[in-house]
């Protein structure tokens, strides 16, 4: 035994080059007269001083020794494992999986082992394998999270999308929030053809009062562009939360997408109790009393969005836009000069926007300063004493804001 254990040593040492590809010791292969063996702790020690020191050949060589001699019992969990953890550090992932399959005979339920299993079947690109050992393993623990995501990706890259929402279903059980298996399972829906949105509905179903499932349904209705199962949606949650700030966005923007002003108002106006220092609900507000061409109170919200926002470009434009809509409604043909006056209040909110970086008051700006604003011919037929005006006539004496003559 001793002239073994110096042979052993010498290949070591020289660092004779493994072939690509070895048989391991088969269970049985044992040694006919195992007097010859050193005790079976000793064995064990010099394997796991290779293995402890990185020496994988020589660990192999002992552990290989130590099944021969009928030690295998010893220390199954790690013999096995350590055994063909050598053989994958020198690329012998074929040897590994059969040392693998060995140990599982000792120690069929050792989790650790059987997920090295399953990744070293990876590598070898044995998919059945792998997925038996992975389904093994869940077997024992079916809210093991690594081991789901695990199989999930090698259904996905199997394109076993079937197999795949199976094994998804199992980890959102266990892990309900979970934002990577829920875009997993949209994909795989979408890979079969199916609605994405179908995803966050079985999830929202399942808990309706579930505020923030509800949203991710709502999110995935909007890209899927079913707007009237929004209202539906938002008026379920609203049960639940009556005063929630972005279901009721979302209600109201759904009613207006639906030209349903009258709801998406009622919505807004509530939101804008709830939240009164959003200025972008303002702004909704204004444009749709605008649209109804109730135009006092549109820009009493348009006034409010001005000063809630610190004159942001966005709601001076709003404001401009009131005044617009205005001169609009009301001018004829010819327009007269109180139609000019009111179209240059809307055209001094544009320059203002516009000024402030809002983009989209540029067009209107010009369009509005090249075509409808006062001129020094129209202030020729004023009076001379006359500085500057406000809006006259019945169309415009709410409007208090007043413009210089030229």
């Amino acid at each position: 035994m001793k002239k073994k254990l110096i042979l052993m040593s010498i290949f070591v040492i020289f660092g004779c080059v493994p072939p690509a590809t070895e048989s391991p010791s088969a269970e049985t292969d044992v040694y006919a007269n195992l007097e010859d063996c050193e005790p079976c702790p000793l064995l064990l020690n010099f394997a796991s001083s290779n293995y402890q020191n990185r020496d994988w050949r020589g660990a192999i060589n002992n552990y290989d020794q130590l099944l021969k001699c009928n030690c295998g019992k010893v220390d199954p969990e790690n013999t096995f494992k350590y055994m063909a953890y050598s053989y994958q550090q020198l690329g012998l992932y074929d040897s590994a999986a059969y040392i693998f399959k060995q140990g599982l005979k000792y120690t069929p339920d050792d989790i650790d082992l059987l997920k090295m299993a399953g990744e070293n079947s990876g590598r070898l690109e044995n998919y059945d394998d792998q997925i038996y050992y992975y389904d093994k393993i869940l077997s024992f623990e079916e809210n093991n999270l690594e081991i789901l995501e695990m199989l999930s990706d090698v259904y996905r890259d199997r394109e076993m999308y079937e197999e795949q929402v199976d094994i998804l279903n199992i980890w959102l059980k266990n892990e309900p929030t979970s934002k990577n298996a829920n875009a997993e399972k949209k994909a795989a829906f979408a890979a079969l053809g199916k609605d994405e949105s179908d995803v966050d509905r079985e999830r929202w179903e399942s808990e309706t009062s579930n505020i923030q499932y509800g949203l991710d349904y709502i999110r995935s209705l909007q890209e899927a562009g079913n707007i009237e199962k929004i209202v539906e949606v938002c008026k379920e949650l609203l049960v639940y939360e009556k005063y929630n700030t972005t279901v009721l966005r979302n209600l109201g923007d759904a009613y207006l997408n639906l030209y349903k002003e009258e709801e998406a108002l009622d919505s807004y106006n509530t939101l804008a109790k709830v939240d009164p220092t959003n200025y972008d609900v303002a702004i909704d507000i204004s444009k749709i009393l605008t649209n109804k061409e109730k135009y006092p109170e549109a820009l009493d919200w348009a006034e409010k969005a001005v000063s809630m926002s610190g004159q942001k470009g966005s709601s001076i434009y709003q404001r401009a836009e009131v005044y617009f809509a205005v001169a609009e409604s009301c001018s004829g043909d010819p327009i007269t000069f109180w139609d000019k006056v009111v179209y240059e209040v809307s055209w001094e909110d544009y320059k203002s926007a516009s000024n402030k970086g809002y983009s989209q008051a540029k067009s209107r700006r010009d369009f509005v300063g090249e075509n409808f604003i006062t001129t020094p011919a129209d202030w020729f037929m004023r009076p001379d004493g006359e500085k500057e005006v406000t809006p006259q006539g019945d169309c415009y004496s709410w409007i208090n804001k007043s413009v210089k003559r030229k």
